[in-house]
C-alpha cells in the first residue's frame, strides 16, 4: 500500500479525537456536529415541535465556519464571503430556500364545499399567481428540513479539504451507536412511546417515529462503519489506526443488527446488500493486487465477518424479523408491491401536470390525492399511503418544475463527478473504487437511491444529512487516499518476493520494477 506521510494517524483515542479536534479548526466542528446530531434524536428530524431548533443550528454552523475562517485568514474572510456569495451552488441553495419561504408565506388554503361542482375543494391562496402551499405549519416544515441539509452541503463544500474526515466519521458512528443501543433497549423493554414518554405514531423504533427511516439510517451507518473497518484492515500496520479498527468492527455489528431489527424489509435487504456488494467489490479489486497467501487470509477474514454477522442475526432476531426477511425474499410478491405503490406515482404525475410550475406545496399531495382517485379506491389510502412512496415524484408534485430544478441543480454537479469517477481504475486517486470507505459508502447511497423509488427516506432530515456527508466521503481527500497499487504479476515477481515484509499489499510499483530488474539479472 502506498505510504502517505501527510495522513494524520493516532495511537491513542483521546489524543486523536479530541486533541486533533481542538488543535486546528475547532469552531467548524462545533458547528457541524450539532447540525448532524440533533435531527437524529428529534424523531429523525420529522417531529414538528422539535424542529424549531433547526434554523438556529444552521445559523450557529455558519457562525462557527466564519469564526474558523477568521482565525486562519483574518482579513481574507471578507474576500471569502464575496466568493461564497458568487458561488452558483450557494445562489441555487438560497434560491430554493427562498422558493420554499414564498410557498410558506403564501399558504393558508382551507377546505370549502363548491356547490357548483358539488364537491369539496380548497380556497385560493392569498396570491394565486405566486408559489403556494396548503397549510402554514406543514410548508414551514419543508424549510426546517432543507435548511440544515443545504447548510451542511455548503459548509463541507467550502472547508472539506481542511477538515479531518475521521473526526466526523467517529462522531457520526458514536452518535449512531448510542441510537442503536436505544433501539435495542426500546425493543427489549417493549416501549410504546419514543424514549418511553413521547407519543409519536404507532410504530416507533429508537428515536425514529417511522421504522423504515430508522432502517435506512442504520444501513447508511453500516456502510460507513464497514468501509472504515476494511480501510483500516487493509492498511499497513505502520499506518493502521488501531482504535478505528476495533471500534469500526463493533459499530459494523451493531449497525447491521439495528438495521435488521427495525422490522423493515428495506433495512433487512439493504444491510445484506451493502455487505454483499462491498465485500464482492473489494475482493474483485484486491485479488490481482495481493499475494496469493494473502488471498487465503482475505477469504478467511471475509468468511469470519459474514459468519459473525449471520450468527448475530440468527441468535438475536425475534420471530417478527424472520417473518419480514421471508416476506422480503421467498414470499415477496412483486406484482402486489408494484401495484400497491405505482398507482400513487401515476397520481403524483397527474397532479404535477395540473400544477406543473409551482406544484401543490409541501405536504400538498395528501390534500389533493383524493381528487385523482375514484371514491371506491380511497380505502387504499391511509396515513402512510397518503405519500407517493417515491421521493422524486413527490418532490416534483409538491415543488413543481421550479422547485425541483433548483433542488436537483444543487446536487447534480457532485453526483455527475462521482459517476465519472466510477469508470476510473482503482489505483487512480480520484477513482470511486480507490478506497474501501468510498466503495462501501457508494453502495450505501445506491441502496438509498433504490429505496427512494419505493419509500420516502428523503423525508427524514437525519437521513438527508448523513447522505450528504457520505457524498463527500466518495471524493478524494488527503486523509483517505487510494490503498490500491497497479495490478501485480505475481508469477513473475514470486522469486524475489520470498520473505517480503509487506504483509498486506506486497511491493509498491517502484519496488516492483526493482524486483523485476533484479530477477532478470539473476536469470542472466
Amino acid at each position: 500500500m502506498p505510504k502517505h506521510p501527510e495522513r494524520e494517524r493516532s495511537g491513542f483515542f483521546c489524543t486523536h479525537f479530541f486533541g486533533r479536534m481542538f488543535a486546528k479548526t475547532p469552531f467548524i466542528y462545533w458547528g457541524l456536529i450539532p447540525l448532524i446530531t440533533v435531527p437524529v434524536w428529534a424523531a429523525g428530524g420529522t417531529y414538528t415541535p422539535w424542529q424549531s431548533s433547526f434554523p438556529w443550528l444552521c445559523l450557529w454552523a455558519w457562525c462557527c465556519y466564519f469564526i474558523t475562517s477568521f482565525n486562519k485568514n483574518g482579513p481574507e474572510v471578507f474576500q471569502k464571503c464575496k466568493r461564497i456569495i458568487r458561488d452558483p451552488l450557494f445562489l441555487l441553495s438560497a434560491g430554493f430556500l427562498s422558493y420554499l419561504l414564498i410557498q410558506h408565506l403564501n399558504s393558508g388554503r382551507i377546505q370549502i364545499f363548491d356547490f357548483e361542482l358539488n364537491k369539496y375543494s380548497y380556497s385560493p391562496p392569498p396570491f394565486p399567481k405566486w408559489p403556494w402551499s396548503v397549510t402554514p405549519p406543514e410548508s414551514k416544515e419543508m424549510l426546517n428540513w432543507f435548511a440544515p441539509a443545504l447548510t451542511l452541503f455548503l459548509i463541507l463544500r467550502y472547508s472539506w479539504s481542511s477538515l479531518n474526515p475521521q473526526i466526523l466519521i467517529w462522531w457520526v458512528c458514536l452518535n449512531g451507536f448510542l441510537n442503536a443501543l436505544l433501539s435495542f433497549m426500546h425493543q427489549a423493554m417493549g416501549w410504546e412511546y419514543m424514549y418511553n414518554f413521547q407519543k409519536f405514531g404507532k410504530d416507533v423504533y429508537g428515536s425514529f417515529g417511522y421504522p423504515n427511516h430508522a432502517a435506512i439510517f442504520f444501513t447508511l451507518l453500516f456502510a460507513i462503519a464497514l468501509g472504515l473497518f476494511f480501510r483500516e484492515t487493509l492498511s499497513e500496520s505502520s499506518e493502521r489506526d488501531t482504535p478505528s479498527l476495533y471500534f469500526s468492527a463493533i459499530w459494523t455489528l451493531f449497525f447491521f443488527l439495528a438495521a435488521n431489527f427495525s422490522t423493515s424489509r428495506a433495512g433487512i435487504l439493504g444491510a445484506w446488500l451493502v455487505l454483499g456488494f462491498t465485500t464482492l467489490s473489494i475482493s474483485i479489486i484486491a485479488w490481482p493486487r495481493i499475494h496469493p497467501v494473502q488471498r487465503v487470509y482475505g477469504i478467511l477474514t471475509l468468511l469470519g465477518l459474514i459468519a459473525t454477522l449471520g450468527t448475530g442475526f440468527i441468535l438475536f432476531a425475534p420471530p417478527a424479523i424472520i417473518r419480514e426477511l421471508k416476506n422480503a425474499t421467498v414470499n415477496l410478491n412483486i406484482y402486489r408491491e408494484i401495484d400497491g405503490r405505482f398507482f400513487q406515482i401515476e397520481t403524483a404525475w397527474k397532479m404535477w401536470k395540473d400544477y406543473p410550475i409551482y406544484g401543490v406545496g409541501g405536504w400538498g399531495y395528501r390534500y389533493f390525492v383524493y381528487e385523482y382517485l375514484p371514491e371506491n379506491e380511497w380505502g387504499r389510502l391511509n396515513v402512510g399511503k397518503a405519500n407517493v412512496h417515491n421521493d422524486f415524484m413527490q418532490f416534483l408534485a409538491e415543488f413543481g418544475l421550479i422547485g425541483m430544478t433548483l433542488l436537483s441543480s444543487i446536487f447534480i454537479p457532485m453526483i455527475s463527478r462521482h459517476l465519472r469517477n466510477l469508470f476510473r481504475k482503482p489505483h487512480i486517486e480520484s477513482s470511486l473504487w480507490a478506497n474501501p470507505l468510498r466503495i462501501a459508502c457508494a453502495w450505501g447511497l445506491f441502496i438509498l437511491a433504490l429505496d427512494c423509488q419505493f419509500d420516502i427516506p428523503l423525508r427524514s432530515p437525519a437521513i438527508v444529512l448523513h447522505a450528504i456527508f457520505m457524498l463527500y466521503l466518495l471524493g478524494p481527500h488527503p486523509h483517505y487516499q487510494t490503498v490500491w497499487s497497479p495490478v501485480v504479476d505475481w508469477q513473475r515477481l514470486q522469486p524475489p518476493l520470498v520473505g517480503m515484509k509487506n504483509r498486506i499489499w506486497g511491493v509498491q510499483p517502484e519496488q516492483a520494477s526493482e524486483s523485476i530488474q533484479t530477477h532478470r539479472l539473476k536469470k542472466g
